[in-house]
């Protein structure tokens, strides 16, 4: 056992931050670390503990970022030799992200903030919170949190889906900029508008300094194309959207690389 590493997985679960469980599950033969020994890779690559060094281990790091990008867990086996290793043997290694519940975060308590926040309650599978900046807009929906500005936004994570519905386009730019400019990036951004608006705040983003690709991240318009306009009608297909990202079927539905 190696209760320290669990200490330092709550700890991790705790700042809201992610990290690949790496473990020796079996080995056969003569290899660097027993059955049980653990360790911590963390999305840079660096690590805490270790399952013995050499190219097991540089392979295991490998295979721990990718899980970043893939997510849930896994098990491999390696020959050792064919790892380059000459003590030879047998490794079976588990894997497993462990990462807090991404979040959707709703940005306007408007007609299309409040069905979404609703919808996404009872169908995500991840929390869900809802923001404004407006007092009677609280009052009217005590679920949502008041934000003195939009330009100071919650903490977001690279693992968030953020959806942006305020009361003026102005705000909406507020928003968007301001997770943007964060260091790290949520999985998703939403914004309910038209073409022609994204166009123009994607440019005003560009000229203030936000790179292209992650003006990319920006779905607007938003949501699949299932039909309707009322809030009702756009809170679903936003929410059939965010699910498609979710599960990785958006590509395929929308026919883009978003």
């Amino acid at each position: 056992m190696q209760p320290d590493i669990y200490s330092r997985l709550a700890e991790i679960l705790g700042e809201g931050k992610q990290a690949v469980l790496v473990v020796v599950a079996s080995a056969e033969g003569p290899v660097p670390r027993e059955p049980g020994a653990k360790m911590i890779v963390f999305p840079d690559g660096s690590t805490e503990g270790t399952i013995g060094g050499g190219s097991l281990e540089r392979k295991a790091i490998e295979v721990a970022k990718g899980l970043f990008r893939e997510g849930g867990a896994k098990l491999e086996t390696y020959e050792l030799e064919e790892l380059g290793m000459t003590c030879g043997g047998r490794a079976t290694i588990y894997y497993e992200l462990v990462a807090p519940p991404a979040t959707l975060h709703i940005f306007g308590a408007g007609h299309v903030g409040r069905k979404l926040y609703a919808l996404a309650k009872e169908a995500l599978p991840f929390r869900v919170r809802i923001y404004d900046i407006r007092e009677e807009a609280k009052a009217a929906f005590p679920e949502t949190e008041f934000l003195p500005s939009y330009g100071d936004l919650p903490a977001i994570g690279a693992r968030d889906y953020v959806f942006i519905c305020t009361h003026s386009h102005g705000e909406d730019y507020r928003v968007v900029k301001a997770v943007l400019s964060g260091e790290d990036l949520p999985a998703y951004v939403g914004l309910v508008g038209s073409s022609p608006k994204w166009a123009r705040m994607r440019s005003r983003l560009i000229s203030e300094g936000i790179s292209p690709d992650r003006c990319g991240l920006v779905s607007c318009p938003v949501g699949l194309p299932l039909g309707g306009k009322d809030p009702g009608a756009i809170a679903v297909s936003a929410l059939a959207e965010i699910l498609a990202h979710y599960y990785g079927r958006l590509k395929e539905l929308k026919g883009t690389e978003k």
